[in-house]
């Protein structure tokens, strides 16, 4: 099974049962919402072969004057090998001419050039995102069955994610720097992969008249399979040749087949394919977040996992960040219920990763009405998750650490915040109690738009403190103490707690002490 177009190469559990598709049927069976799951692609590869697959449809769509994605399979084969100028070529996986293109591979000017090409991977894995092999606990060659849909989702994983890989690898122009991250962020009114990937492509659709005037210069009937230009290992392509959605390839990459199996043969290149390097990732994609620093624009790079700030900045369109097109509530939903969606495979360094993160943040529709519009409601709300952000830091910082290192330092007279040992223990059980607040964050905002600002305060203020207090607790009784000051080592970290919880927060004091009296039953 070699070409996409007509062979049966990708596994697809429908409502009918498991099918095996062609790349067309699976466009025509995605608009038909016939599509439940895609058994043979992991976590890590959706987000890529979703944008791929959005990319490639509204482009069709583009090019036939067209805005509904519900076509059937001819209609999506005859726009591919138009994209294609008609070679089937580019959508076949095994093309044992090098001067011909293949899919998501380019062709070389002359024969003689494919001399540079060397054996890169025996397997899928091998040649997919090496990051992505590591953190996952994923062992470098382990795919063995090797079949032609493995190999189709390794190499848009590689051709359309990836980072720099040392000299001769470089990284994909949709992020701000070899060692930058590719995001995929969108505001996601209904489940499912097809009705995901419908209003995906309507929305590229209706977004694509701001990128052709965006200043890149995009051009209308610019190339959009990058793999269909030969490509020399050195002159790159500029933006004024391209189409908006264009479909990048980011390395030099020719697959090829023996009796009973296939590899992939790999060059390396002089420098990036597109050449874009000075935008720094800002090139109109519709999933990605913009960094405005006040100097210069850049593509957002996640090191790490979303960060709370992160998230209510996204949410609330922070001046410092501007949120992505895909993530712009859609204007005929846009007091409806919705998730916002967040996934990215975080840097960690030249072969390195910090892992695959998700998250998804439910809004509610009374929340996404105040959210969509500028007005007094939604300043309130921002003005109030900025507000939490604040508390959440502070109870951690100086009241539950501070009773922590009491703690564990058998409650001196005075803390000493130096201990590197001791700092250690602290840290852990402080990531309790952030992950704790950071789940809960978003939901309790929501639930406080009813509530004037001062309760609300007062609520998130009495949860962040009976968290922290849950969170000393468990550390007294499973952190070591020093031998023969338990006791005393427990009484000053509650003290502690306690005086440095209503220095800050003297509200907490008389609502404790109003409790104390109710139970007393004064």
């Amino acid at each position: 099974m070699n070409k996409l177009l007509t062979d049966p190469v990708f596994r697809v559990d429908t409502p009918e049962g498991a099918a095996r598709l062609n790349l067309a049927d699976l466009l025509a069976a995605l608009g038909a919402d016939r599509v439940d799951s895609l058994p043979g692609l992991q976590r890590h590869q959706e987000d890529a072969f979703h944008i791929f697959l959005c990319y490639l449809a509204a482009a069709v769509l583009a090019g036939a004057g067209r805005e509904d994605p519900g076509q059937d399979e001819r209609f999506w084969r005859e726009g591919l090998l138009k994209l294609a100028e008609g070679n089937e070529n580019a959508w076949t996986l095994v093309v044992d001419d090098p001067t011909e293109p293949a899919f998501l591979q380019a062709p070389v000017p002359q024969k003689s050039d494919f001399a540079a090409f060397k054996p890169k991977a025996e397997t899928p894995d091998e040649l997919d995102l090496l990051q992505v092999a590591k953190n996952h606990d994923l062992k470098m060659q382990r795919a063995h069955a090797c079949d032609a849909e493995t190999w189709v989702y390794s190499l848009i994983s590689l051709q359309t994610m990836t980072g720099m890989m040392g000299r001769g690898n470089y990284n994909i122009s949709r992020m701000n720097s070899g060692t930058g991250s590719r995001l995929r962020i969108a505001s996601v009114y209904d489940s499912g992969l097809g009705a995901q990937w419908r209003s995906d492509v309507r929305r590229l659709l209706a977004y694509r008249p701001d990128i052709l005037a965006g200043g890149w210069g995009y051009r209308a009937d610019g190339i959009v399979l990058i793999w269909m230009i030969p490509w020399d290992l050195d002159s790159p392509l500029s933006l004024s040749q391209l189409d908006p959605f264009f479909i990048e390839i980011a390395r030099a990459v020719r697959m090829t087949s023996t009796e009973n199996s296939l590899r992939a043969l790999g060059a390396g290149s002089a420098g990036v394919r597109i050449a874009a390097k000075d935008l720094k990732g800002v090139l109109g994609d519709p999933w990605t977040p913009i960094v405005d620093d006040g100097k210069e624009l850049k593509a957002w790079t996640v090191m790490s996992r979303f960060s709370p700030k992160d998230l209510r900045d996204l949410v609330f369109g922070d001046e410092r960040l501007r949120i992505p097109f895909m993530q712009r509530p859609d204007p005929a939903r846009a007091s409806h219920s919705h998730t916002l969606k967040l996934s990215v495979l975080a840097p960690g360094g030249m072969g390195k990763t910090n892992g695959y993160h998700e998250t998804h943040i439910r809004i509610p529709g009374k929340a996404a009405g105040f959210l969509c519009k500028p007005g007094p409601e939604r300043d309130r709300l921002a003005s109030r998750s900025k507000e939490s952000l604040t508390k959440a830091g502070e109870i951690q910082n100086r009241v539950l650490k501070t009773a922590l290192y009491s703690l564990l330092e058998a409650g001196p007279e005075k803390i000493n915040f130096d201990k590197r040992e001791v700092s250690a223990w602290v840290n852990r059980a402080i990531e309790c109690y952030a992950e704790a607040w950071a789940r809960d964050f978003f939901p309790r905002l929501w639930e406080s738009l009813d509530q004037d600002d001062e309760t609300a305060r007062q609520a998130w203020l009495e949860y962040l403190s009976d968290l922290a207090w849950t969170v000393l607790q468990d550390a007294i009784d499973r952190l070591p103490l020093r031998t023969g000051r338990g006791y005393r080592s427990r009484v000053r970290a509650e003290g502690t707690f306690y005086g440095c919880l209503y220095h800050l927060f003297p509200s907490l004091k008389m609502e404790t002490a109003h409790d104390d009296r109710d139970d007393f039953g004064h």
